[in-house]
């Protein structure tokens, strides 16, 4: 584990559905008070004047063509246009390989993680970091393990059943490949299942109070985190 080296102004967050704010409720409707939302707020708080940019979408991989719901969900096309678009970026936060557990993707929890390696290839290849636009300078990246599914992920009465089937057990498999290529790459990660659980009614999702507690319990890690 490595100490973040800079401060926090500009945030990244690069995520999917968990991210974007869809809830195990409210069909779809997106959370206002979604976890980033609630860490730019406790950062502040702390007297943290930050800025959270934030860049997620329902259904995003990390690394593969999406067949049936559009290759635009593949997070490597987009990665670096996003990177720069919104440089300077101190910090960019990654949280996807979820949906990369989908059966039809056929994917192991090794391919998972070789795809965050593949975005975390491109943020070490792209000046999005602080200065001018002329400057080489990188984004600092931190790597959030997504939490293992819910147990109603394995109930074949669940409506979503054969779309996720194994998912369940690669998803606890995560955090041992994510964590090798972090060390590997000295890269700060944290494993979100030391702290949240996926829904209870939605395997995949998050509920309201897990964003609230999150987005605290992230805020907390980061003040301790940085370097004075």
């Amino acid at each position: 584990m490595v100490s973040l080296k800079r401060s926090l102004k500009n945030i990244l967050i690069f995520g999917d559905s968990n991210s974007w704010g869809y809830v195990d409720e409210d069909n779809g409707k997106r959370y206002e008070s979604r976890w980033p939302i609630i860490f730019e707020s406790n950062l502040n708080k702390v007297g943290i004047d930050c800025k959270i940019i934030e860049d997620a979408l329902p259904g995003r991989t990390t690394n593969i063509d999406d067949g049936e719901d559009g290759k635009h969900l593949n997070g490597t096309v987009t990665f670096k246009s996003t990177l720069l678009s919104h440089s300077p970026i101190d910090i960019v936060i990654i949280l996807l390989g979820t949906n990369d557990l989908k059966a039809r993707f056929a994917r192991q929890p090794k391919d998972v993680a070789n795809g965050v390696l593949d975005l975390i290839s491109i943020a070490n290849d792209t000046n999005s970091g602080e200065g001018t636009w002329h400057d080489e300078k990188k984004s600092e990246v931190v790597i959030l393990i997504p939490p293992i599914l819910g147990k109603l992920s394995v109930d074949e009465s669940w409506i979503n059943y054969k779309e996720w089937i194994g998912a369940f057990e690669k998803s606890k498999k995560l955090n041992e490949f994510y964590k090798d290529i972090c060390k590997a790459e000295k890269i700060e990660f944290i494993d979100t299942s030391e702290f949240i659980v996926s829904s209870e009614n939605d395997p995949i999702h998050w509920s309201k109070k897990t964003h609230k507690n999150f987005g605290e319990i992230l805020a907390k890690i980061f003040v301790k985190k940085i370097k004075p």
